[in-house]
């Protein structure tokens, strides 16, 4: 395909403080890394050519992350990865464009799955250090991290008997988020004061990501005011606190920080809403 045959695609962070314009020919495919930064953000990586990258407006909220196999750019604002350069391996040098942000409604990412070239990562020297109460718990719950070990939880029933969910609306879609929703009561939490928390629409969910290198490791559920129940008639209050009461006693996790999670064996058991980025709009 010839440079006048490429399409041009419009990019940006989920808040919006990012966005950029990419030429490439019609998406069909993309590139996935099985380093463990790109395994637990779930990049999809486009490698546009020289030239055709250009920033449209930059309010300086990237944050840089660097691994042994990746240089990670990330909005300190929405958590949302937009760009890196890895730095071992075939991909080694090139400047990569995470497609999940583009805003093209049929770049779909479920959609480009079957035609994933898969890169196999060089160099992971990745490890995390946990205190011996985790050590001792991970022996029997399953351990979820962020990438540089700041934030982490456990879970302590088999992730197997929770709901597995994934969905593909403009937030999820950008942070590849799968999201598994068990008890509190079953649910530890370490470094909720290591990260910073988006929250859109309705505000009554706040998806958290680690200050350091911006993984999405559990969400914050805040529900309605009561006083929203109070409008409502007796019957219909009933079943609506008994809702919001369930969802109150959530730990929302996102399933991609579970260490050592093979993905592919999980997938028969995830629920896949594919609704895509209708009603998603950008402020100018």
């Amino acid at each position: 395909m010839s440079l006048v045959d490429d399409v041009l695609y419009h990019g940006n962070c989920h808040c919006g403080r990012y966005r950029f314009q990419v030429s490439a020919p019609r998406i069909d495919s993309a590139i996935s890394c099985t380093c463990s930064l790109c395994a637990k953000k779930g990049y999809l990586w486009l490698l546009p050519a020289e030239g055709s990258f250009t920033v449209v407006k930059d309010e300086g909220c990237l944050v840089e992350y660097q691994s042994s196999t990746l240089k990670d750019r990330f909005c300190g604002y929405c958590g949302s990865g937009v760009e890196g350069v890895h730095l071992t391996g075939a991909l080694r040098e090139k400047f990569l464009v995470n497609i999940r942000t583009l805003r093209e409604p049929y770049v779909n990412p479920f959609n480009l799955e079957p035609a994933l070239r898969v890169i196999e990562a060089k160099g992971d020297t990745r490890s995390i250090e946990t205190s011996s109460q985790e050590s001792a718990e991970a022996t029997a719950k399953s351990l979820f991290s962020c990438h540089c070990g700041d934030v982490r939880a456990t879970l302590a029933v088999p992730l197997e008997n929770e709901e597995l969910k994934e969905d593909n609306c403009s937030k999820c879609a950008r942070i590849a988020y799968i999201g598994t929703y068990p008890s509190k009561d079953n649910v530890t939490v370490y470094g909720r004061d290591r990260v910073f928390e988006y929250l859109t629409g309705r505000r009554f969910t706040g998806s958290t990501f680690c200050k350091i290198c911006g993984v999405h490791v559990f969400s914050n559920v805040y529900g309605p005011p009561m006083s929203v129940f109070d409008k409502l008639p007796p019957q219909r209050k009933e079943v609506a606190l008994s809702v919001y009461h369930k969802n109150m006693a959530m730990q929302p996790l996102n399933v991609r920080a579970m260490e050592g999670v093979k993905l592919d064996n999980l997938r028969p058991l995830i629920k896949r809403e594919d609704e895509g980025t209708e009603g998603y709009d950008l402020e100018p």
